[in-house]
């Protein structure tokens, strides 16, 4: 496996770092979550113009697409600046899943609305203490589709839902319009700042053709690929946290000495250090083998999510922790930018999985395969 980053990946990254910090820089950042703005529109408008939001929507004629190593790329530098847009569950997840597994009618009303960001996706997958996306508890019958999904990001800016259901045989993913009736939504507090929502969902009419194909196996990967993007976002996010704390240990001084050389401040350091470089690698790992550019056993693919989530979960909390402690009176200022990646590491560590519960998969997992 080759964790050389590919030209192409490279490049994006620093389009992506590039249009960040003239679109959004973090005072845009801080004005957009006291406002609770659904979405950073102007940003979004933006990487829709570059291209960015399409980068795996083509279809690679042998199986092997770089484009999954590309959007983790963006994905990644994102998450480096607190973007407030739902970059992951759209471009990362819902467009390489309507490109491969919607309808012809599906696909041509949404796909390349997507791509030029006219339409936003996001995914409604959680549900209130029932994690188990194989069997989750909103069902789709003869009766509509009808279950609460809770968690879910950028909903009130969505176009489209990509819900997670039980259907007559077996889990399926179906795209539902956020405007249709029997659809609610409502805003739920979060500790990261990112909008979350309740979306309950009551009757609501789904046409067969806006349930994807390939049911269970379409569902688990929707969860990959959906576990894949909150695990870059959290590399990003962590790594500037911790550019910005190893900056402040070299210049905030103590008894004439900076505080980075006394040896529990680096020992912290060189800590977080190993856990980024961890997620990091874990993370490529985890999108190499979805790109399909090496050949799995069964469950392997999942397995290098799972454990690129659980360093996204153990990383984000040490590195989160360091970064507010390093910077002592300054990291518990609610205003200030590090404590903000604060929050965001701790709302990326719970999504789509704590670490308890991708371990207890993930054991699950190499049980059956040994």
């Amino acid at each position: 496996m080759d964790f050389t980053p590919t030209e192409a990946a490279t490049d994006l990254q620093k389009l992506t770092a590039d249009i960040v910090d003239r679109i959004s820089p973090a005072e845009r950042v801080a004005e957009l979550e006291s406002d609770r703005a659904p979405i950073d529109q102007r940003l979004w408008s933006e990487l829709a113009g570059a291209g960015l939001l399409g980068l795996a929507a083509p279809e690679s004629a042998d199986g092997a697409d770089l484009t999954t190593l590309e959007t983790v790329a963006v994905a990644t530098e994102l998450g480096r600046g607190l973007a407030r847009v739902p970059f992951g569950p759209h471009a990362l997840a819902g467009v390489p899943l309507l490109a491969a597994h919607a309808s012809d009618d599906l696909r041509s009303a949404l796909l390349a609305a997507a791509v030029a960001g006219e339409k936003v996706l996001t995914a409604a997958v959680e549900e209130d203490g029932n994690f188990d996306a194989a069997a989750p508890r909103t069902v789709l019958d003869d009766a509509g589709l009808t279950g609460v999904k809770v968690n879910v990001p950028f909903a009130a800016a969505a176009d489209v839902l990509l819900v997670v259901a039980a259907g007559s045989a077996g889990p399926v993913l179906a795209a539902v319009p956020a405007d249709r009736p029997g659809v609610t939504i409502t805003e739920s507090v979060a500790t990261g700042l990112t909008p979350v929502y309740l979306v309950e969902f009551d009757g609501v009419d789904v046409a067969p053709t806006e349930i994807l194909d390939g049911g269970a196996a379409t569902v688990a990967q929707a969860l990959d690929l959906l576990r894949l993007a909150v695990s870059a976002d959290q590399a990003g996010t962590v790594a500037a946290a911790l550019d910005a704390t190893a900056e402040y240990a070299r210049e905030r001084e103590q008894f004439n000495r900076p505080i980075g050389s006394f040896q529990a401040v680096a020992q912290r350091l060189a800590d977080g250090y190993i856990d980024v470089q961890a997620l990091s690698l874990t993370v490529t790992q985890a999108a190499w083998l979805l790109s399909g550019l090496a050949e799995t056993e069964d469950g392997e693919t999942t397995a290098a999510v799972e454990t690129a989530k659980f360093w996204a979960a153990e990383a984000g909390h040490r590195v989160a922790h360091t970064t507010v402690h390093v910077h002592g009176g300054v990291g518990l200022d609610t205003s200030h930018p590090v404590h903000r990646y604060f929050l965001r590491a701790k709302q990326n560590e719970f999504t789509l999985g704590s670490a308890p519960v991708v371990l207890d998969e993930l054991g699950d997992l190499l049980t059956v395969k040994a």
